[in-house]
C-alpha cells in the first residue's frame, strides 16, 4: 500500500467521524481523548516500524533515541482551511486596504487574527478572559462586552468580533448566562464603532440551535436584524473544509449544510 493510498483512507476516516460523530468527539476531546488520533496512531505504528528498522541499517554507532511523531506522516505543508484561517485572513486584508491605524478588536485569537492585524496597526484587544502577557502594539482591557463600555462608544472607525458572539451567556468563559446574550453582546459591539466606521462580525450559521455550553449556530439574516443603522457591504461564506465563496446574499446560504461560518463587513450609516 503506497503513500498516497494511505492519505487518502486518512482524509477519508478522519472526515467521516468528524461529520457522523461530531458531538460525541467534541465531548471525548474535553476528557483530554482524541478517538481519531488514537486510530490514526496506531494506523501509522507498522509504517513507524518499518522505518526505524530501514534507518538503524545506517546508524554506523550513532546514538539513537526513539521519540515517534505518528500524526505527522499525514500532515500537508500548512493548514490553510477552516473557519479561522480564512477569516482571519480575508478580514486582515480587508483592515489593511482601509488603510486603518487604529483597530479595536472583541475576544478574537490573538494567535491567528489579532497577531496579522498588528503587523499594520495598533490594536485595542477586550475581552473577558485574562491576558498575561505583554505585545508591541497591543492594549488591553478585562471586561465583558455584555455589560457594555460606554466609555469607548463611538471610538473606532474599525472594530471587529470574529468567532465570538457565538459564546456569549453561554458561560464557556465564566461570562454571566443569557438566553439573548450574543444579541447583547452584538449591540454593545456595534455601539463602539465610529460613524461610517467598519464592523468585521463571523460566527457559525444555519439552522439556529444553542450547543450549551459550548456555541450557538445562527440564522445568517439574524444580524441585519440586529444592526438597525448599519449596512451590510460584504458577505463571505466559509465551509468547514474547501475555499470561501464571495459574492454571496446571506439569504441563498443553504441553512441545512453543516460546519458553515459567515464573515461579515458592514458600515455605520448614521445619518
Amino acid at each position: 500500500m503506497n503513500s498516497t493510498v494511505l492519505f487518502q483512507i486518512y482524509n477519508n476516516l478522519d472526515r467521516i467521524l468528524n461529520m457522523r460523530f461530531r458531538n460525541f468527539l467534541y465531548i471525548v476531546r474535553q476528557f483530554g481523548f482524541d478517538p481519531v488520533k488514537t486510530i490514526n496512531s496506531f494506523f501509522y505504528f507498522l509504517k513507524y516500524l518499518v522505518s526505524l528498522i530501514k534507518f538503524r541499517q545506517s546508524l554506523r554507532g550513532k546514538k539513537l533515541r526513539y521519540v515517534p511523531s505518528l500524526n505527522d506522516y499525514s500532515d500537508k505543508a500548512g493548514t490553510a482551511d477552516g473557519h479561522y484561517f480564512w477569516q482571519d485572513f480575508i478580514c486582515s486584508r480587508w483592515i489593511f486596504k482601509a488603510s486603518t491605524t487604529e483597530h479595536l478588536d472583541v475576544g478574537s485569537r490573538i494567535d491567528g487574527f489579532i497577531s496579522s492585524v498588528l503587523v499594520f496597526c495598533k490594536v485595542t484587544l477586550i475581552d473577558i478572559r485574562p491576558l498575561d502577557i505583554k505585545i508591541e502594539g497591543l492594549s488591553y482591557i478585562n471586561a465583558d462586552i455584555q455589560c457594555g463600555i460606554p466609555h469607548y462608544a463611538g471610538a473606532f472607525d474599525s472594530v471587529s468580533s470574529l468567532h465570538c458572539i457565538e459564546h456569549f451567556g453561554l458561560g464557556r468563559y465564566n461570562d454571566p448566562l443569557s438566553l439573548n446574550g450574543h444579541e447583547t453582546g452584538l449591540i454593545n459591539i456595534s455601539k463602539l464603532v465610529s460613524n461610517d466606521g467598519n464592523l468585521y462580525v463571523s460566527f457559525p450559521i444555519g439552522e439556529e440551535v444553542i450547543e450549551f455550553n459550548s456555541q450557538r449556530i445562527i440564522d445568517p439574516l439574524w444580524p441585519e436584524k440586529v444592526l438597525k443603522n448599519f449596512r451590510l457591504e460584504e458577505f463571505v461564506l466559509i465551509p468547514w473544509k474547501g475555499v470561501p465563496k464571495f459574492g454571496l446574499n446571506p439569504r441563498d446560504v443553504d441553512k441545512k449544510v453543516w460546519g458553515q461560518a459567515g464573515l461579515y463587513k458592514f458600515r455605520r450609516v448614521d445619518s
